[in-house]
């Protein structure tokens, strides 16, 4: 196993955490590389945003996923609706999990943003103009922790593989008209060119 991944989670303090599981493979994979460290304390929470007509059904399998874990639950089912806005929907979420790391008094909230997502954000951030400062926007800082960020999709989705992982699909994430969506597809036809890697090396 990459020796990356095993490392996952060494620098969080020992102490109550909430983890952020939407049922796709990153959250789902960094629960299960969580789960297996000793002085962690997690809380399980999951945001419906109401978006998808089969989103309640991602909420019962992180449900079960949290029972199988042995790990408290506790989730909020809004209806954002189909045209909602990526801000709108992530504005919702964080303010969801805040309030549940407040309301637990835990030392953070943890989320499974992953190497590719710095890639995919500093692009994002660059195309709106927002400057050398928006190439390292995606980072853990204060109360909000993601410790995935040196590792790529590809190695999470090994860990997955080699560990009978199992997930959901969130189809709309192959939704063009969300413009992350059209970078990362983007960027998924170029990964083995030779401006990828010079790119990854120095994020």
């Amino acid at each position: 196993m990459n020796q990356l991944i095993k490392e996952v989670g060494l620098n969080l303090k020992p102490g109550k955490y909430i983890i952020a599981v939407s049922g796709g493979i990153d959250s789902v994979v960094l629960l299960d590389l969580l789960s297996k460290k000793t002085g962690l304390k997690l809380i399980v929470a999951h945001f419906d945003h109401g978006i998808r007509s089969n989103s309640k059904q991602d909420r019962l399998f992180v449900e079960e996923l949290s029972k199988d874990y042995k790990l408290p639950f506790h989730y909020k089912s809004v209806q954002l609706g189909k045209d909602a806005s990526e801000l709108v929907a992530r504005e919702a979420r964080y303010s969801f999990l805040f309030e549940i790391c407040e309301s637990e008094q835990a030392l953070g909230v943890i989320t499974a943003h992953h190497k590719d997502d710095v890639i995919e954000t500093a692009i994002f951030n660059l195309i709106r103009g927002s400057g050398r400062k928006g190439i390292s926007s995606l980072d853990s800082s204060g109360k909000l922790r993601r410790p995935l960020l040196k590792i790529t999709k590809d190695e999470i989705m090994a860990y997955a593989k080699q560990n009978d992982i199992v997930w959901r699909e969130d189809q709309s994430n192959k939704d063009l008209k969300y413009s992350r969506n059209l970078i990362r597809h983007k960027l998924s036809s170029q990964k083995k060119s030779k401006n990828f890697l010079n790119l990854t090396q120095h994020i």
